[in-house]
């Protein structure tokens, strides 16, 4: 009967958040920019990031789930009506460029790569771990977990990291943590794949972004 009540609690509370006003997003991206998209890749060294750090027994990701990431990122974008340039790993491929020091640079890399596309902005989604469920939506042995950045770049000199939008997300049973109630309830109540995780980053990189 405790365990409801809190739950109901938790509910309401939830739903109330939910009905307050957002503010209205920073514009980021000036109207008549055009934006260039990177596909996923996985940084697997300290030279390929823009921030944070490769995490200890990093696990590699196949090419065929980077590539059902960018699917389904670049399918959110189409809805947005925004004209982008979509890359392929084929266009970032190369020696990664360098900075006035001479020093290697992926925020160069990546500015250069976006005006070689005749891009003004770049956003750069990379995915630094991904565990897949193991078991269904009812009952989960290993619960996923996903562990992402996107990275809006002016790509104009000088080049500027904009903004980050970070996403780090491993699922835990309500029992466990009932301070996560109201996406608990928002996810309809079961375990979700690694992709289906991986998606809420988008849409908090979307939003955030201003795509």
């Amino acid at each position: 009967m405790r365990f409801r009540y809190l739950v109901l609690t938790a509910a309401a509370i939830a739903m109330l958040a939910g009905c307050q006003k957002k503010s209205e997003p920073e514009l980021l991206i000036a109207p008549g920019l055009t934006v260039a998209v990177a596909p996923y890749t996985q940084p697997t060294q300290t030279a390929d990031l823009l921030s944070g750090f490769i995490p200890e027994g990093q696990r590699k990701i196949s090419a065929e789930a980077l590539a059902s990431l960018d699917e389904a990122f670049r399918g959110k974008l189409d809805h947005k009506g925004r004209r982008y340039v979509m890359l392929r790993l084929s266009d970032i491929q190369g020696d990664m460029a360098r900075d006035s020091r001479g020093r290697r640079s992926a925020l160069v890399t990546w500015a250069e790569r976006a005006r070689r596309a005749g891009a003004d902005m770049i956003v750069v989604p990379q995915a630094i771990e991904i565990r897949e469920l193991v078991g269904s939506k009812a009952g989960a042995v290993t619960s996923a977990s996903v562990n992402e950045d996107f990275y809006l770049i002016d790509a104009r000199e000088p080049a500027a990291l904009l903004r980050r939008s970070h996403f780090a997300e491993e699922q835990k049973a309500l029992s466990e943590d009932l301070t996560k109630i109201g996406k608990f309830f928002k996810r309809g109540g079961g375990w979700l794949t690694a992709g289906e995780l991986a998606a809420e980053g988008m849409d908090k990189a979307v939003e955030a972004f201003g795509l």
